[in-house]
């Protein structure tokens, strides 16, 4: 497993705000030294994943996905970080979810780093009904029509997972996904206020502990 590195601060992820709840490069596991970019490692991962997380919800499902599928993990950062307590940064968060803005990421890397994976799982925590808007400047900064996409969210609430994925789905409208269909957004015009449920038949690991299973039942591992 590698490591996409940038900027080793650590970004605190936002299990529910009012909705639901380190350089650029690859490197071995935490214990090792950071490699190059595109440098191969010795199990050429053709997974990624990709992740931002804010208070470390996230990115404990993302070290155990990838630890158990050997996969090379890359941690999106804001190029202008999140308050240490995001509840600080209500406001800043709910203004980039309405109006679909798109925050600057501190650690892209090079399109032919991305270029080399098949398979990327996308993680972020669910901020007012949305994906963590980074993610999404992540997202459409690369070609990945040709990528299967898996999306991964941490999330409080009961009415704001399918929004989520809906999301993840329209940015990469020409990629696989897992799963390949979603429940009908109810309220797909409305990301405001809480819309009717419809997350049932959406399969989603709620914490670490609950990834292999999720993983088997998604048929990535046996």
């Amino acid at each position: 497993m590698k490591k996409l590195f940038l900027i080793p601060f650590l970004l605190f992820p936002l299990t529910t705000i009012a909705a639901c709840s380190e350089n650029n490069d690859i490197s071995v596991p935490e214990t090792e030294q950071p490699g190059t970019p595109g440098q191969s490692s010795e199990n050429n991962s053709k997974t990624l994943v990709a992740y931002f997380s804010a208070t470390g919800n996230t990115q404990a499902i993302a070290k155990r996905i990838a630890e158990l599928t050997g996969a090379d993990t890359y941690r999106i950062e804001a190029a202008v970080p999140y308050s240490p307590n995001p509840y600080d940064d209500s406001d800043r968060v709910q203004n980039e979810a309405y109006n679909d803005l798109r925050p600057d990421v501190a650690n892209l890397p090079p399109v032919e780093t991305i270029a080399q994976y098949d398979t990327i799982f996308v993680g972020s925590p669910c901020w007012w009904h949305q994906p963590a808007m980074v993610v999404c400047t992540f997202l459409e900064a690369y070609d990945l029509n040709s990528k299967t996409i898996i999306p991964f969210f941490t999330y409080g609430a009961t009415t704001y997972l399918n929004e989520s994925m809906q999301k993840i789905y329209k940015l990469t409208p020409n990629s696989k996904h897992i799963p390949a269909t979603l429940p009908e957004d109810l309220d797909p015009d409305d990301i405001t206020t809480p819309g009717r449920p419809d997350d049932e038949g959406i399969d989603m690991p709620g914490r670490a502990s609950d990834v292999e299973a999720w993983l088997k039942r998604i048929s990535i591992i046996k």
